[in-house]
C-alpha cells in the first residue's frame, strides 16, 4: 500500500517547508526503518499561485494505523501546511 499526502502553500514558503518536511521524514524513517519517503511537486502553481506538494510513503512493511498516527503528529509538530489530504492506493495486480 502507498500513502499519498498532498497540500498547498505559497512559493515563498518553500524553503521553510522543505526543511520541515525533510526533518519530519527523517524522524519518521528512524521510527519506521522500512519507510522510503518521497516528495514530489506539481510543475506549475495553481490558479491562486500556490504550489502543491505530494509526500509518498510506501507502507508495504509498515502498520498503516500506527504510521498514520505518527505522521499526523509529526506534521502538526513540524507546522506543515494544513489541510493535508491523505489518500491510500494499493496495487491493482
Amino acid at each position: 500500500m502507498k500513502l499519498f499526502v498532498y497540500y498547498k502553500f505559497l512559493p515563498l514558503e518553500q524553503p521553510q517547508i522543505k526543511t520541515r518536511v525533510e526533518q519530519m521524514q527523517a524522524k519518521l524513517q528512524s521510527m519506521f526503518v522500512a519507510l522510503h519517503p518521497q516528495v514530489l511537486m506539481r510543475p506549475k502553481p495553481d490558479e491562486l499561485g500556490q504550489v502543491t506538494w505530494m509526500e509518498i510513503y510506501d507502507l508495504s512493511a509498515v502498520d498503516l494505523d500506527e504510521f498514520k498516527d505518527a505522521l499526523d503528529n509529526a506534521a502538526v509538530a513540524a507546522m506543515l501546511p494544513q489541510p493535508r489530504r491523505i489518500e491510500q492506493f494499493i496495487n491493482c495486480i
